[in-house]
């Protein structure tokens, strides 16, 4: 009995601390544009949260891999997140970037529950915008080496050697810096004023612990593929492993979150890494390498376009061509040659029709035919 009245309360004390300690990432956003708090923050998939806060830090100079929408999740639900909590993307005929402000994501691993309450006090009435259930590390590139003030001063004139570009992403573990959430209270104040002044917006993640420890070898590899397509695709002019996906696939791409279209690495590393990226070739083609299977040196992937047959309307058989870097353009090329070189056949053949008509008319009669008209009395 005493054994019992011993437990029972250590047991509750653990139970106290298990439910205080956060059970999904957290997303928290301190925005230029209006906010509307609620007390029931929506909690959305991984994929779309990862999304989300890559398009964030995506930039016409930096394209981020942004991936595809869940089958899970309906298409308006999935486009309502992103209005609400993406960046908004820029008008069709505004190319100047200027009055967009920066984007800050600062993530936080190892949160516990004693990290958990710390970091909730160094934030407070910073309104949770979304969760994840098991959102772990960003497939993105800590952008600062710089201490933790510096690095968040989006004034170039103050910390041009800690910001660069448009965008920062900043990570860090509490378990191995916890002077980070006293930081984190104290310039908590500037991120608002930078929110408010339209300057910076400040997107601040606690990573889910369980998923970031579990899933650790997977993040390492993603990161890894990662880098390796980005310096791939630079020959291309593209940091993006993603490819939007059109007809004949059923994935639903994020062509709306970047308000560009995204380019298409001219090599992968891999077969799967290519499938993955364009999947597989939007179904109209196949990943093969560049250089051949006896080349086991340097391997570059890329979509072998094909053609389809599909029935129209009236149940005819028709034969599209297919091209683009992930085959998700038809290929009007031939139809196009065709029509054009008619066209300019025509026009030049009545061209030189009228040419010639006009000139035969000039032409004078000869001597022998002039002879005989005689003139009238």
């Amino acid at each position: 009995m005493r054994l019992n009245s011993f437990l029972l309360p250590a047991l509750a004390g653990v139970t106290a601390a298990a439910d205080s300690a956060p059970q999904h990432a957290e997303a928290y956003m301190l925005r230029h544009t209006k906010q509307t708090t609620t007390s029931n923050p929506p909690s959305i998939p991984d994929s779309l949260a990862e999304a989300i806060l890559l398009q964030r830090l995506s930039s016409p100079e930096h394209l981020s891999a942004l991936g595809q929408i869940p089958e899970s999740l309906s298409e308006d639900a999935a486009v309502e997140y992103l209005n609400e909590f993406a960046k908004p993307p820029r008008s069709l005929f505004d190319s100047s970037d200027a009055d967009e402000p920066k984007q800050l994501v600062i993530a936080f691993s190892g949160v516990d529950a004693k990290q958990y309450k710390q970091l909730k006090a160094s934030i407070p009435r910073v309104p949770l915008a979304f969760t994840a259930p098991g959102l772990g590390s960003l497939p993105a590139k800590v952008s600062s080496d710089c201490a933790f003030g510096p690095s968040i001063n989006p004034k170039k004139s103050e910390s041009s050697k800690c910001w660069s570009g448009k965008t920062q992403y900043l990570q860090y573990d509490v378990t191995k810096d916890s002077d980070v959430v006293k930081q984190l209270s104290l310039n908590l104040a500037a991120l608002k004023s930078y929110a408010n002044e339209g300057l910076m917006e400040t997107t601040i993640v606690f990573l889910d612990e369980e998923s970031a420890s579990s899933g650790e070898g997977e993040i390492r590899r993603r990161q890894l593929q990662f880098q390796r397509e980005k310096v791939m695709g630079e020959s291309s002019a593209s940091d993006t492993t993603f490819v939007s996906s059109t007809h004949g696939s059923s994935d639903k791409a994020f062509d709306a979150l970047s308000g560009r279209p995204t380019p298409v690495p001219a090599c992968f590393a891999s077969q799967s890494a290519c499938e993955n990226a364009t999947s597989s070739c939007s179904g109209h083609g196949v990943c093969v390498d560049r250089w051949g299977k006896d080349n086991t040196d340097n391997t570059c992937f890329f979509c072998h376009c094909g053609k389809t047959v599909e029935a129209d309307a009236k149940g005819r058989d028709q034969v599209f061509y297919w091209g683009g870097g992930a085959c998700q353009k038809r290929d009007i090329s031939t139809p196009f040659w065709l029509f054009a070189g008619v066209t300019i056949t025509l026009v030049a053949t009545v061209a030189f029709s009228i040419g010639l008509l006009f000139s035969v008319g000039e032409t004078k009669l000869p001597g022998v035919i002039g002879a005989g008209v005689s003139r009238s009395k």
